[in-house]
């Protein structure tokens, strides 16, 4: 490796924050001996990143943030949202989904037991003896499970049809699935997405208890109670 390749490589400064439209904005600052502008990018890994000139003056960073916010914000928010690993951990001020929106995590240590409030733009979570991850695992397990019902119970009477036991899984590639029998099977992250795409992936899974398999009958059937299932069907697949 050249000496060149070692010095290119941009200094990692440390991790920042900055409030943009009343959220707090974390993001790695870099700097650069070989950029003459300072650069933005929203990584899957990392979040934002932020490179400056080598000797850029820092007073006016905020500034150009400020002015290129929208862009952040709109970046930020579709990865967020439609990337989010509950595994990859918690940290407060994070943005976190739930039914397709945005919210700002606030953790507070301690309590008796975790507990999960939800107001305005805002997530409030409470750990207790418990992990920031358990607790909201637990919290998306217990709205997961009440919205899905209810949505279950609508479209299942709306297509004539019944089913068996409902279950709300952690799985890790499917958002749910129908069993011979009767009984469905649903991935508790249906409440980090939004209602509408929750509600294709209910029909999709009731129209297996007509037809079982990916036939053409079985697209009929889907089509017939949700139109634009092709669109949400591609929807969903970003979340994926």
């Amino acid at each position: 490796m050249s000496p060149r390749n070692v010095y290119s490589r941009p200094e990692v400064i440390g991790k920042k924050s900055i409030v943009l439209e009343g959220k707090e904005i974390h993001y790695t600052l870099r700097k650069s001996r070989f950029s003459d502008l300072i650069r933005l990018a929203i990584r899957s890994a990392t979040g934002l990143v932020v490179t400056v000139p080598h000797q850029y003056n820092m007073n006016g960073l905020d500034d150009i943030l400020l002015q290129r916010s929208a862009w952040i914000l709109k970046h930020q928010n579709k990865m967020n949202a439609n990337r989010f690993v509950l595994e990859d951990g918690l940290h407060d001020g994070q943005q976190v989904p739930y039914l397709g929106k945005l919210y700002t995590l606030r953790i507070k240590e301690g309590g008796e037991r975790g507990h999960v409030s939800l107001a305005e733009n805002t997530i409030h979570l409470l750990t207790g003896d418990k992990t920031p991850v358990e607790v909201m695992e637990k919290w998306y397990r217990h709205r997961a499970a009440g919205i899905v019902k209810t949505c279950l119970e609508k479209n299942a009477s709306k297509m004539g049809l019944s089913f068996g036991r409902l279950c709300i899984r952690a799985q890790k590639t499917r958002w749910g699935s129908c069993t011979s029998m009767g009984d469905l099977n649903f991935n508790w992250k249906l409440a980090t997405i939004p209602p509408e795409v929750m509600d294709y992936v209910v029909i999709h899974e009731l129209s297996h208890r007509v037809e079982m398999n990916h036939t053409d009958r079985f697209w009929v059937i889907v089509e017939k109670y949700c139109p634009n299932w092709k669109t949400l069907r591609k929807q969903l697949k970003t979340y994926e």
